[in-house]
């Protein structure tokens, strides 16, 4: 018995995996990612988290103008070699007429990560990084470990200044103006 994923039986360049790669890898249920050149896999979320993603998403949806969409687990691609799936992208709407497999950095407003106990550091210090590197204007964050608590950041020399720390109420005012309890997200 093999405990192989499709990924690691694909020959890889010395110089580290591609986006072009991941495109050659079979559907097999995990998330693979990139942050330059390294595969990160990572197992399906909850069902919780899809859950919040989408009532999240419902509420963005609402709040947007018509240049921008939502979509719950579009991939993002940065450059060749860094490549990333938030939860949720709000992107501009004209994306969709490139025909790409993935938005590109250039055309998202914000990603919303739910944070899982299995990323921590990657969704509080490697993803935020990833995100203000490409220039990605918008970042929030769900941390559900303990009280529940959203965090949302705008782009500020290079990387996100904190906006907002919400755990009951949530009142937000940019990039679109949401209002909403946080309990609604989470079941």
């Amino acid at each position: 018995m093999s405990l192989m994923t499709p990924a690691a039986k694909l020959a890889l360049d010395r110089d580290g995996w591609t986006i072009d790669d991941l495109y050659e890898i079979p559907d097999d249920g995990l998330r693979y990612e990139l942050v330059d050149g390294m595969l990160l896999v990572s197992p399906p979320a909850v069902l919780g988290h899809y859950y919040g993603s989408f009532e999240l998403g419902v509420l963005l949806k609402a709040a947007l103008d018509d240049e921008w969409i939502v979509a719950c687990n579009p991939g993002v691609s940065m450059n060749p070699r860094n490549y990333r799936e938030p939860d949720l992208v709000v992107f501009r709407r004209s994306a969709l007429t490139k025909n790409l497999a993935d938005a590109t950095a250039g055309d998202v407003l914000l990603v919303v990560e739910f944070m899982s106990p299995s990323s921590v550091t990657d969704d509080r210090v490697t993803k935020p990084a990833q995100y203000a590197r490409a220039g990605i204007p918008h970042s929030w964050r769900l941390e559900q470990k303990g009280p529940p608590v959203l965090i949302t950041g705008v782009l500020n020399n290079g990387s996100y200044r904190e906006t907002g720390r919400f755990t009951e109420q949530v009142e937000i005012s940019e990039p679109v103006s949401l209002s909403f309890r946080l309990r609604d997200l989470l079941g």
